[in-house]
């Protein structure tokens, strides 16, 4: 099968709005679930998994020294999309096939926060891993303006996690850029 290249415009992400505020700080719950996605015009509808039930995730909009809070929640189903190979450390047969933990790739955040591969968790968190501490995580975003990504950082699946589609952009944002009318 040939598919004609550029005929699909490129998938902008909407930006994510914080469902309400914890402590005066903005709080985002972002679910992770199952989707079927058109992925170029002459194909059908694709599986993949999905923050907030889209391929690539919503885009966070977080400003400079202003934190926020996310709930990550997993609401996969429990067979993997993908094969996972038991040999590889982490995906032991003793360890659910599907389970999730979000790192902020790049971010200045304490460790409980930081998306630790053995801190992964489960649908509904019915199991979580020896690391496991919170289910809402802190962002400080007391770093200089980037862009980052986040993505599933459970140990042994990683890979098939992200290639499943567990991805998205946070974009950090200053004064300074917005003086660039970008």
């Amino acid at each position: 099968m040939s598919l004609e290249k550029f005929v699909d415009a490129l998938p902008i992400p909407p930006v994510l709005k914080a469902k309400d505020k914890r402590d005066n700080i903005p709080f985002y719950e972002v679910t992770m679930k199952q989707i079927e996605q058109k992925l170029h015009r002459d194909l059908p509808p694709t599986t993949v998994w999905g923050y907030n039930g889209m391929y690539p995730g919503p885009t966070f909009e977080a400003r400079r020294n202003h934190p926020i809070l996310v709930k990550w929640k997993n609401e996969l189903p429990f067979e993997h999309l993908l094969p996972v190979d038991r040999t590889i450390h982490g995906a032991e047969p003793d360890k659910p096939s599907v389970r999730t933990v979000v790192h902020l790739h790049e971010g200045r955040v304490r460790p409980e926060n930081d998306g630790y591969p053995e801190a992964w968790f489960t649908r509904n968190f019915e199991n979580v891993g020896p690391k496991f501490v919170h289910e809402v995580y802190y962002y400080p975003n007391c770093q200089r303006p980037a862009t980052l990504w986040y993505h599933d950082h459970a140990l042994g699946i990683t890979r098939l996690n992200v290639y499943a589609g567990l991805a998205g952009f946070y974009l950090l944002r200053d004064k300074k850029e917005e003086k660039l009318n970008l």
